[in-house]
């Protein structure tokens, strides 16, 4: 019986690893997975370790905070390659950490497949190096990483965005008078951006009759949010609905990361906020080669929509505000969106993962 050991350190990281998880042992059910994940994984049918919710950091002081926890799931792995080495280590997304854990299967000679690789092509070379010292594959989700890992020395395939794979077919028209606040998905995440969107929020209801909506992400609880009433906002509070809030709104105000990508593939137009602790950007400032944060953008090549790196509130709510109504600004921002969607290809990246994963096993798909 072939064991694949799979490590996933977010919330979409559990989301995008379970989907694959559950095409993987529809193709061949036999298959025993064991995983530090969360409920994605653990429904898809993966045996977890420990839970990814012990160790998802975002920032250096938070990645500090969290050290004892990462420490105990490190160990665990390195326990798991010595002990009863898998036939494949499977690390997603969560760089620093699955790096790490990569670089030790290897000396346990275990191979390595990355789903979702880190963005060597925004830190610079060292990552470069990392990855291809530890890693026998790559399994890129963003159309330009392909063509970049390879001129790199580093076998990879694109095989589209998982986004899609989990995004639904459309059931919500846009409310002319609603602006969805997406603060993430992580608790530390939340507490430094949340403040920041509730302020920009009320400063467009100044300016403007209009309600908000905020998706909960799962697992996380509802007092994250409980600032939101007290500043006496029309706020509704959607536990696990983000593509519904993406639907629904005129505009979103989105944290960067993953939430970017699902919007502008639903086509809202929307306002990326990133904020860090000002040591946390101050380092990262001086390694982050790409002239852009929002995925987007990254994937458009060009800025189509704002990136509002640690700006106060008045500057959100006022990109917000230029593309509240019709007009040039909102329009060319849909155009933007509509390339990045064509850019992104079909749905199916679980299906074209788990087809590469098992054929370079050895392995040939017997259902699904």
């Amino acid at each position: 019986m072939a064991r694949i050991a799979v490590v996933a350190g977010e919330t979409s990281g559990d989301i995008h690893a379970g989907n694959l998880v559950s095409r993987l042992l529809e193709m061949r059910p036999e298959l025993e997975v064991t995983a530090i994940g969360g409920d994605r994984l653990e429904k898809a049918g993966a045996r977890i370790l420990s839970r990814y919710s012990e160790i998802s950091a975002m920032g250096i002081f938070e990645v500090a905070e969290k050290l004892p926890a990462l420490r105990r799931a490190k160990k665990t792995m390195l326990a798991l390659f010595r002990e009863n080495p898998p036939d494949l280590f499977l690390p997603v997304d969560f760089g620093g950490f699955n790096l790490m854990l990569a670089r030790e299967a290897k000396k346990a000679r275990v191979p390595v497949i990355y789903f979702i690789p880190p963005k060597a092509w925004a830190w610079g070379s060292s990552r470069i190096e990392k990855v291809r010292g530890c890693c026998d594959h790559l399994l890129a989700i963003l159309p330009f990483e392909e063509d970049f890992w390879r001129k790199n020395g580093v076998s990879c395939d694109y095989v589209g965005s998982p986004v899609l794979d989990h995004l639904q077919k459309r059931s919500f028209s846009p409310e002319p008078d609603l602006i969805g606040l997406l603060p993430g998905s992580r608790k530390s995440e939340i507490t430094r951006i949340w403040p920041h969107l509730l302020e920009a929020a009320r400063i467009i209801s100044r300016e403007r009759k209009v309600r908000f909506a905020v998706p909960l992400a799962e697992g996380l609880d509802r007092r994250l949010l409980s600032y939101g009433n007290a500043k006496g906002l029309s706020l509704e509070i959607c536990e696990g609905r983000a593509q519904e809030v993406m639907e629904r709104s005129r505009v979103c105000l989105v944290a960067s990361g993953t939430a970017t990508l699902e919007c502008a593939l639903v086509g809202t137009p929307m306002v990326v906020v990133y904020r860090a602790n000002p040591v946390s950007l101050l380092i990262a400032r001086r390694f982050i080669t790409t002239p852009f944060v929002a995925l987007p953008n990254l994937i458009a090549g060009r800025e189509i929509v704002p990136e509002l790196v640690q700006k106060p509130a008045e500057e959100t709510a006022l990109a917000a505000l230029e593309i509240l109504d019709e007009g040039e600004k909102r329009e060319a921002m849909q155009r933007g969106l509509e390339t990045v969607r064509e850019r992104i290809g079909e749905p199916g990246a679980s299906e074209r993962a788990a087809r590469i994963i098992l054929q370079r096993m050895g392995l040939a798909p017997v259902g699904g």
